[in-house]
């Protein structure tokens, strides 16, 4: 992630102060690094759990195109050599690494804060958000691909979701959306409060 985005999910860190992190299409782990680095000064004991395919599709060019997977396939040797980095400078932190299609690996739960940037088709969003609806803060990115923004916007008008301003969205003690306030309309990311 760019370090000019990071400052916004700082605010979003400080006030959720997450004790859990779910990160769908880990790739790499650079956003993974990112978050934690900054989560650990809330939460000493944060859990971090990452899902992404991985290398297991890394020549499949027709599923990175379905998906809009730009990146192409992560590294799943680098992303958990990362993690085992953190873990070994930051005592009680853990995580786990889930590798595979998410429809296999992720099951409903609820953490304190999620990142949805996986598969961005329609049907792989859609089914991601169902397995984490009932966590705390869920940002969804890139919004500008089709598959995104057509089911973030059928969610929207489904739940009768409120949209407030990013800033009004943590003084809100209802349910609510915002878009987080990007310099770059290259990233437009909606992010979901469930207060």
């Amino acid at each position: 992630m760019k370090p000019s985005m990071l400052p916004l999910f700082h605010e979003i860190f400080d006030f959720v102060k997450p004790k859990t992190i779910c990160e769908i299409g880990t790739h790499d782990g650079k956003s993974a690094v990112q978050f934690i680095d900054y989560c650990v000064t809330i939460n000493p004991k944060l859990k971090y759990y990452g899902y992404d395919v991985f290398d297991a599709v890394a020549n499949d060019e027709a599923f990175h195109q379905r998906e809009i997977n730009g990146k192409g396939a992560g590294n799943y040797r680098r992303a958990k050599r990362s993690l085992l980095h953190r873990q070994a400078k930051y005592k009680q932190f853990e995580f786990k690494l889930y590798k595979g299609f998410t429809q296999d690996t992720l099951k409903e739960t609820n953490y304190d804060f999620v990142y949805i940037d996986g598969g961005h088709s329609y049907e792989t969003v859609k089914y991601d958000y169902s397995k984490v609806k009932d966590s705390k803060v869920i940002v969804f990115d890139d919004y500008q691909t089709e598959g995104v923004k057509q089911f973030f916007d059928e969610l929207v008008m489904k739940e009768n979701l409120q949209q407030l301003d990013f800033k009004d969205s943590f003084s809100n003690k209802s349910r609510c959306w915002a878009f987080l306030p990007h310099q770059s309309t290259k990233h437009i990311q909606p992010v979901i409060f469930n207060h």
